[in-house]
């Protein structure tokens, strides 16, 4: 089978696999629907500098397909279910599992150097754990929805769960890529009054108002932060961070109220340390909490996410902007990225 790695900084390749032999909880998954993500971008760019084992394996991390194969212990799953594949995936079996933080041991092929297994690039996909990191795609759902809930919705809301918002709370998104529009729609779910979108492209203010934001704040047209404040009449309530730099957590603390909370889900792989403004952290006692926000994953949670898509709740597709057919299109779907084309908010490729 064919896989598209990562062979070096800025150089990716088609290359040939063996088909894994799963084992009892695991399954191979046919690939119909990828969607390439930022952190691949960075991963190509690098060349793996900050996950050197993924040299050589297959990229990628958002995918939907139909099953192939299961293993003899697996009882939720058979061939041909339609279904999403967690793209991060807890060992459910696990003591932090356990201890109530599954996550924090993740058996994706960002944590684990497994020799068989890599990204979702490829045309069969192995997971370890089929009943615990796969999920059914409801009837009503396609599989372009579907592709959008792995990452950038289980990412979203897991930020935005942890910003414990109450009915009528602002809340502002620092960076309204994908992920922050997500957070939009999370926020508004969770019962957000008003919430305001920091970004500079005219598309993603537009899902943006579609999702339910209120605000539209241009990063270019001066100290947003000071704009955020006048507007509102003082801090808000929560900030979820999904883009910037690492000076984007002062910029949140400088938004947020005290004792409110700052969520981040982005990844500051440019930056060797975050450096931290006292000021805006109240010098150390401003009760302003700080989350470090992984992805969720599991088949519990992304099914919950389905069955928003299901019944209306969540349009994900909304995000897509580009389509691909073809599994050797993913290089072209990799260099709206690269280019930074501004028409981009998400590409999906099928492997058609």
């Amino acid at each position: 089978m064919k896989g598209y790695v990562i062979a070096g900084a800025n150089k990716a390749e088609w290359r040939d696999f063996p088909v894994p032999k799963i084992n009892p909880y695991g399954a191979l998954i046919k690939t119909e629907v990828v969607s390439p993500c930022t952190t691949d971008i960075h991963l190509l760019q690098t060349g793996c500098a900050s996950i050197p084992h993924l040299i050589g394996k297959a990229m990628g991390h958002e995918m939907a397909g139909t099953v192939q194969e299961v293993g003899s212990e697996v009882k939720n799953f058979k061939l041909g279910d339609r279904v999403v594949v967690s793209a991060c995936q807890p060992n459910f079996r696990s003591m932090e599992a356990q201890a109530g933080k599954p996550k924090l041991n993740n058996t994706s092929q960002y944590w684990v150097d497994d020799p068989d297994r890599g990204g979702s690039f490829i045309e069969l996909y192995y997971l370890l754990d089929a009943d615990m990191n796969l999920a059914h795609i409801p009837d009503s759902v396609t599989m372009e929805q579907a592709v959008m809930i792995p990452d950038m919705a289980s990412t979203a809301f897991e930020g935005v769960r942890e910003l414990e918002i109450k009915y009528g709370d602002t809340v502002v998104m620092l960076g309204v890529g994908p992920v922050g529009l997500m957070g939009v729609r999370a926020a508004v779910l969770k019962g957000a009054g008003r919430v305001f979108v920091i970004g500079s492209r005219k598309i993603c203010f537009d899902v943006a108002k579609e999702y339910g934001a209120t605000d539209f704040i241009d990063y270019h047209d001066g100290d947003f932060v000071k704009r955020i404040l006048k507007l509102n009449g003082g801090p808000v309530d929560g900030v979820l961070v999904s883009g910037g730099s690492s000076a984007s957590i002062t910029d949140a603390l400088n938004l947020v109220k005290r004792g409110g909370i700052v969520s981040n889900v982005a990844a500051f792989y440019a930056d060797e340390n975050t450096v931290l403004s006292n000021v805006a952290w109240g010098y150390g006692y401003s009760e302003k909490t700080i989350k470090a926000v992984e992805c969720a994953g599991g088949r519990w949670l992304l099914e919950k996410l389905l069955s928003l898509v299901e019944y209306g709740r969540l349009q994900p597709e909304k995000l897509i902007t580009h389509k691909f057919h073809g599994m050797g299109k993913i290089e072209e779907a990799v260099q709206l990225f690269v280019n930074h084309d501004r028409t981009l908010i998400k590409p999906i490729v099928y492997f058609d």
